[in-house]
């Protein structure tokens, strides 16, 4: 019976695959990760952190030239030769303003500056790449999830499927038992009953898979019907990792505010700007040809006293700092306690899942013993029906054990990371 059963179950895969293209895990995990917007986003920001440092780089290490041109023409009514003239003061504009100028600007000595501020953006950028693996490693548990729900609903379809087989086989035989007046037509009117709750529960079942498949499809950011046939997840355990991936996250967290406060701190520092320009420069148009040269100079600011709100910023980082900490922390113990959970729980479903095995091979046996008291005209076909009733409950709970333990050897692989 058992045998049979395999074979019957091979088949019918077989049967189902045509017109159905077959897709493994991997290819939807693939697909997800190649569609999924925020890991582009989160990529995203870490090309534009590495554009950031160049920016950087440009601002405090770069030159700066430009040019600047200035007309100004401001007269006195009705001369500056009068004495009660009126107009602007000629010591502020002696009559105008020509000039055009090339100008140079260059900051020195900020090497440190230019280091913290990479170092922060550098920073940003790590968490923008730290942010997408944490996207993608959730995205990935999500998508195994599902395929798992929905390779279970695929298993159901086909026991379901098997089922129904039998039972329009054994159908045929009663018939013929019942033409010999050993079997009466409520019996066949009996098990023609269980062969349309069996169609119904399939028509139930097809609609569950493709309501699956869809979701599958969505999370993936693909388009499609649901005439797939999905191969075994194989999904395996994964012992527990030394240093977590998770902790990443804390670790750039607590370098980022660092480095916040160090950029926060580079107003305290003197700051020194060496500046140069040329051209020409001139109040009046007299001689203007003569009025071409050079000049430079540095200017610099040395920050005094602001209020003490250097100290108060630090305090806010140490505060930031121990927030971070504690997160970690606690992250430590969550994982340590889901962990040991998952252990026991998988200890408990696989006995689960023996047990009820046990249970189906007892279930098959007494079947095949049903089989020949039917085909002798010695059994009750209700007798025949209430097993098989019990089979499809038991075979059901094991499809459903047999996920669960999947998705629990999911997830924690999830916090094994």
């Amino acid at each position: 019976m058992e045998k049979r059963l395999e074979l019957t179950f091979l088949y019918l895969f077989l049967a189902i695959s045509v017109g159905f293209s077959q897709d493994n895990l991997d290819y939807y995990l693939k697909a997800a990760k190649e569609n999924n917007p925020t890991i582009k986003e989160n990529l995203a920001l870490t090309e534009k952190a590495g554009i950031q440092q160049n920016i950087i780089k440009a601002e405090f290490q770069s030159p700066k030239v430009f040019a600047t041109g200035d007309i100004n023409y401001s007269p006195l009514i009705p001369n500056k030769d009068d004495p009660k003239a009126i107009g602007y003061d000629v010591a502020v504009t002696d009559g105008g303003l020509y000039s055009g100028l090339l100008n140079i600007l260059q900051p020195v000595f900020n090497r440190s500056t230019h280091e913290t501020l990479s170092q922060q953006a550098k920073i940003a950028g790590e968490s923008g790449t730290d942010k997408a693996k944490l996207t993608l490693h959730q995205l990935e548990k999500d998508v195994t999830d599902q395929y798992i729900v929905s390779y279970q609903s695929l298993n159901q379809i086909a026991f379901v499927s098997v089922l129904r087989d039998q039972l329009i086989q054994q159908k045929t035989i009663i018939e013929a038992f019942a033409a010999r007046g050993i079997y009466k037509r409520s019996d066949i009117l009996l098990i023609d009953i269980e062969i349309q709750n069996q169609a119904t529960e399939l028509s139930t079942l097809q609609a569950i898979y493709y309501r699956n498949i869809y979701a599958l499809n969505e999370l993936c950011g693909i388009t499609g019907n649901g005439d797939v046939k999905l191969s075994d997840p194989q999904i395996s355990l994964i012992v527990d990792t030394k240093q977590s991936q998770f902790l990443e996250k804390f670790r750039l967290d607590s370098l980022q505010e660092v480095y916040n406060l160090q950029a926060a701190n580079l107003k305290y520092k003197p700051q020194f700007i060496l500046y140069g320009n040329t051209g020409l420069q001139a109040i009046e148009l007299a001689g203007i040809q003569r009025k071409f040269g050079v000049g430079m100079g540095i200017k610099m600011a040395i920050p005094i006293y602001d209020g003490h709100q250097k100290d108060y910023t630090k305090q806010q980082s140490d505060i930031n700092l121990r927030v971070i900490n504690n997160y970690r922390q606690n992250f430590i113990v969550q994982k340590s306690n889901r962990q040991q959970a998952i252990l026991s729980e998988l200890t408990l479903i696989e006995q689960k899942i023996n047990i009820i095995r046990s249970k189906l091979d007892n279930y098959k046996k007494l079947i095949e013993l049903y089989k020949n008291e039917l085909q002798t005209g010695e059994l009750q076909i209700i007798n025949f029906m209430n097993i098989i009733k019990s089979y499809t409950i038991a075979q059901h709970d094991l499809t459903i054990t047999e996920t669960n333990k999947m998705l629990i050897i999911n997830n924690n692989n999830y916090y094994n990371w």
